[in-house]
């Protein structure tokens, strides 16, 4: 009976975690005057603040230890990070919100093919299909993108996806435990400090400043805090399912904030990505069930 109520609750506090973290693209929509380069080094540089005051507060006195802990999968993981949260403004910046949602989906997709390239975990046949019907999709997504000169926003979000699922299959094979957190902290301040020579820090004005405050010390941390402690008490399929939370709400918001209307050949190829992670995770969550 505990188990249960303790799998019922760890649900819902990563659906929750979901929900709080889908108005992120609404949100970069809202920056009105900083380029791509202040809003990334605020969004990263606030993201890494604010998870090692989280840290700090955990670890105390041994927090050094715990990011000394990290080892060479740990720093491995943070530069992955980094260079995804670069791709994912950038996205952002060039296509819409809906497009990178949707393709950013594919992540646990890119984890399994590159988990069986690279460290040989198996795949099973359901997958094999759920990653054919997803390339279908995001090739419908691209063939309505180049028209409108989007496809170059969609390519950084298939980047982004593929560098996330990269370091899913870095986490997994890491030696040390708990890298993930300590490398996300890092991630954060070392894409700051790769942007900071191209952005505009002190001119940033005081709008667009609350924007990037309430996204990278608030929405990101939080919805992260409680996504990751919630996926502990979750199987990996059903917190994958969960996932899709966002890529169903993000572009529902950003339609309703800003107008962003997303493209027909959009939600014909996001409907095919969308039910092709969700049933492969919906079948994943079946058989742990057994």
């Amino acid at each position: 009976m505990a188990h249960v109520e303790s799998y019922k609750r760890g649900i819902l506090i990563a659906a929750l975690g979901m929900v709080i973290l889908s108005p992120d693209g609404l949100l970069l929509r809202l920056v009105e005057d900083a380029s791509i380069w202040t809003v990334i080094f605020y969004r990263t540089t606030f993201m890494g603040l604010s998870l090692c005051l989280y840290l700090a507060f955990l670890h105390r006195s041994k927090l050094v230890q715990y990011f000394r802990h990290m080892g060479r999968s740990g720093v491995l993981s943070m530069i992955l990070l980094a260079t995804a949260n670069l791709g994912f403004v950038g996205a952002i910046f060039n296509t819409s919100v809906a497009n990178v949602l949707v393709i950013l989906a594919t992540l646990p997709l890119f984890g399994a093919v590159l988990g069986w390239f690279i460290i040989g975990e198996a795949v099973t046949p359901r997958t094999w299909v759920s990653i054919l019907c997803a390339i279908v999709g995001i090739g419908i997504i691209f063939s309505g993108s180049i028209g409108g000169g989007y496809w170059v926003g969609d390519l950084l979000a298939a980047g982004t996806a593929f560098l996330q699922g990269l370091n899913l299959v870095v986490i997994r094979k890491a030696k040390e435990r708990d890298i993930l957190l300590p490398a996300l902290c890092l991630s954060g301040f070392l894409a700051g400090l790769v942007v900071l020579p191209m952005a505009e820090p002190l001119t940033i004005t005081g709008h667009d400043l609350a924007v990037l405050s309430i996204l990278g010390l608030v929405i990101a941390p939080l919805a992260l805090g409680l996504f990751l402690n919630g996926a502990r008490h979750a199987p990996a399929a059903e917190v994958g399912l969960l996932a899709l939370i966002e890529t169903v709400l993000g572009p529902l918001w950003a339609w309703i904030g800003v107008g962003e209307e997303p493209a027909t050949l959009s939600l014909i190829g996001g409907a095919v990505v969308i039910v092709a992670v969700g049933f492969n995770s919906w079948l994943g969550m079946r058989r742990s069930r057994r």
